[in-house]
């Protein structure tokens, strides 16, 4: 045990004390919480202008309602739309001046209404850029509204009193927490857990790889024999792990404590973030010793293919189907997020490589029975000791071995003989 604590130490010091540990710890949770609020938030600083839209109107019976309909205004106060309208004769007798508008800057867009428009025909927005799906989905609805409040008066309908009867009625979401009412929106359900399914993928897969590229080092540079002058194959292997691990959890804890300052700090200036993230003590454990059991389940096989390889061109190709072990339950657990209670989402929660993101997913989202919680672990730990086991043999010969990589003839002899 001894012998384990040394190396225990020299790998989580080795690791701890670098420059990439400390950048990576400060970074990344901005980093994740960048490529989920990101897009949003530069979009929000994007430069506000009036949008001159050029109306060209077939119909002859929607120009003057764009207006009343479409009433934003900026932040300086300026509306967000100018209508222009453009008569259908001058249009067509020179589309090319209106086109160069918009090539120029000069104007935004091109409305073209069509003249059946009251009958299902389909309008035509002719820009430079159609990636803008708000304002897209903006002006669909509303000149359908427009045309649905003109085909409800011709039809001797009121529209107001219409819209007034059909008005969609407010869902509030509320969640049952051991018998208990418990206010949470979807919003926040959501993005908890996926901050935390990303967190959890994103550093099973990191340090997974560290265990890796160490024993190649140590491989390449020759000090592996040195170390085995002192101690045993077995020994520097779960030393490795259990090193690497720690240096995983010490990642955790200050990340929990720069999340907890920040969401303090984030909430007292603005409240409204509380309705979108929330921090549960019970969640963050079983965070932690989620990590753990999928640290361990992948960390052993990748510490397998690090003693069969020679050097990291090597590593890559036979890392890849260990990689495709993380990818397939990442992708699955979209589904459980969907329905947390379903049935395929208790199987894969049971199910060795899947349990560290789907069950933690449940338990994120709807509290599993107890048994199911206990049960899953037990299984994972079985096979921890499973594929511990294989890989210290293959360890034991591998580390030591130069050269070609071995077929799976060689590692089915290393497995049974060593």
């Amino acid at each position: 045990m001894k012998k384990i604590a040394k190396i225990i130490k020299r790998e989580f010091l080795t690791k701890v004390l670098t420059r990439g540990f400390l950048i990576g710890t400060l970074l990344g949770p901005i980093f994740i919480i960048g490529l989920m609020f990101g897009p949003a938030y530069f979009m929000s600083l994007s430069t506000e202008e009036p949008m001159l839209i050029r109306v060209v109107d077939y119909s002859g019976d929607l120009t003057g309602a764009l207006n009343e309909t479409f009433n934003d205004t900026l932040k300086n106060g300026q509306p967000r739309f100018l209508f222009s309208p453009v008569s259908p004769s001058e249009y067509d007798t020179d589309k090319t001046k209106y086109r160069q508008e918009i090539e120029s800057g000069a104007s935004t867009a091109i409305l073209i209404i069509p003249a059946d428009v009251m009958t299902g025909g389909h309008l035509t927005y002719i820009a430079k850029s159609i990636s803008n799906i708000d304002l897209i989905q903006k002006l669909r609805n509303g000149i359908t509204d427009i045309v649905n409040n003109r085909r409800l008066s011709q039809a001797g309908l009121d529209p107001a009193l219409v819209k007034e009867l059909t008005s969609k009625v407010k869902l509030e979401t509320v969640k049952l927490v051991k018998g208990k009412e418990k206010a949470r929106g979807f919003d926040q359900e959501y993005i908890s857990s996926l901050m935390f399914l990303m967190i959890l993928y994103m550093t099973i897969l990191f340090y997974g790889n560290a265990i890796m590229r160490s024993v190649i080092e140590e491989k390449t540079s020759r000090i592996i024999e040195v170390l085995l002058s002192s101690t045993n194959s077995f020994q520097l292997m779960m030393g490795k792990l259990f090193g690497v691990g720690s240096v995983g959890l010490t990642q955790y804890i200050i990340w929990a404590g720069l999340g907890t300052a920040a969401f303090v700090i984030a909430t007292a200036s603005v409240p409204a973030i509380a309705g979108f993230i929330s921090l549960s003590p019970t969640v963050f454990f079983y965070f932690v010793l989620f990590f753990i059991i999928g640290f361990f389940t992948f960390s052993t096989i990748y510490a397998a293919v690090g003693a069969m390889c020679s050097d990291m061109q090597d590593a890559q190709g036979l890392s890849t189907p260990v990689t495709i072990l993380i990818i397939i339950p990442f992708i699955s657990s979209f589904a459980v997020i969907k329905d947390p209670t379903s049935e395929l989402a208790q199987v894969l929660s049971f199910l060795p490589f899947f349990t560290p993101l789907v069950m933690f997913l449940r338990v994120s989202l709807v509290m599993p029975p107890w048994w199911q919680i206990v049960a899953s672990l037990a299984i994972n730990i079985v096979t921890i000791v499973g594929i511990t086991w294989l890989t210290a043999r293959i360890y034991r010969v591998g580390i030591l071995m130069y050269g070609k990589r071995p077929t799976v003839p060689e590692i089915i002899r290393w497995i049974r003989y060593s």
